[in-house]
């Protein structure tokens, strides 16, 4: 069994038969008691690459609404406030400056890329 098919045969069944494994980056937004935001992006390159992304679920449409969970595994997680101001779409559309996150911010987890 190829290592694709045996980590799919995992993800299945811990998570389910529509389990997905991707790497993907989020940047997470307080929104007050309770609740945040989110808004990130996946990219396969190589031989995981294909037409469909995972995360479409088989669909030629634009977009997917998805109802479920997300589980993270954190490689690297930096805790800023040198963001605020900067909406969800700012966030989604600009490039990942470092420098100015830890101007006013901490590594959590993992090192600086």
């Amino acid at each position: 069994m190829s290592y694709t098919a045996e980590v799919e045969r995992y993800l299945t069944a811990l998570f389910g038969e529509n389990a997905r494994h991707v790497p993907a980056w989020l940047y997470v937004q307080d929104q007050g008691q309770g609740v945040v935001s989110l808004v990130g992006a996946s990219r396969l390159t190589g031989p995981l690459a294909s037409p469909l992304h995972p995360l479409r679920f088989g669909s030629e449409r634009p977009h997917q609404f998805i109802l479920g969970d997300v589980i993270v595994r954190p490689h690297l997680v930096v805790a800023t406030s040198a963001l605020r101001g900067d909406g969800l779409a700012t966030l989604a559309t600009s490039d990942h400056d470092f420098a100015r996150m830890l101007r006013d911010g901490e590594i959590l987890i993992g090192r600086k890329p």
